[in-house]
């Protein structure tokens, strides 16, 4: 099983929001956004901040993907 994060890069590009944009909106580290650009698993609370940023749910900025 792994997580895919194009829901996140299509929603910021709906809002013409750059990465950068998004970090600091979100209080998000460097090495987080590296995670999501690798489609690493994040923690709830980075996936928390990221709802709030864009109003909606966390099945809206993800998807799981089963092996």
């Amino acid at each position: 099983m792994h997580v895919r994060y194009d829901k996140l890069w299509s929603l910021m590009k709906s809002n013409k929001m750059k990465k950068s944009e998004l970090a600091s909106a979100a209080q998000l580290s460097q090495y987080t956004m590296t995670k999501l650009n690798q489609d690493r698993i994040v923690s709830m609370d980075v996936m928390v901040r990221l709802c709030k940023v864009f109003h909606c749910d966390i099945g809206d900025v993800m998807e799981i993907i089963e092996d």
